[in-house]
């Protein structure tokens, strides 16, 4: 629910429980935004290898998240794509 209105998407039809693939609909490389939040926002999503590098990065929900922790994520997205810190 919190990515709607930013350019992102769910990469499977089926998400995890534990883990969202979100692809980017903007052209953004999926590796440059997993650089811009752990360099700029401290905060690590999955990078993805090979041939989805650019395409897909991948968002944690297992295990010690707390809404706190999917707010920070959702506030530096929301920052990155309104060119506040980049």
């Amino acid at each position: 629910e919190g990515i709607k209105g930013l350019p992102l998407r769910n990469f499977s039809p089926s998400p995890s429980n534990a883990v969202t693939a979100l692809e980017p609909t903007d052209g953004k490389s999926a590796y440059d935004i997993f650089t811009c939040m752990k360099d700029i926002y401290h905060i690590y999503v999955c990078p993805n290898g090979g041939e989805l590098r650019d395409k897909i990065f991948r968002v944690g929900h297992i295990g010690h998240i707390k809404d706190s922790d999917c707010d920070a994520l959702l506030a530096a997205l929301k920052s990155m794509y309104a060119g506040e810190k980049q």
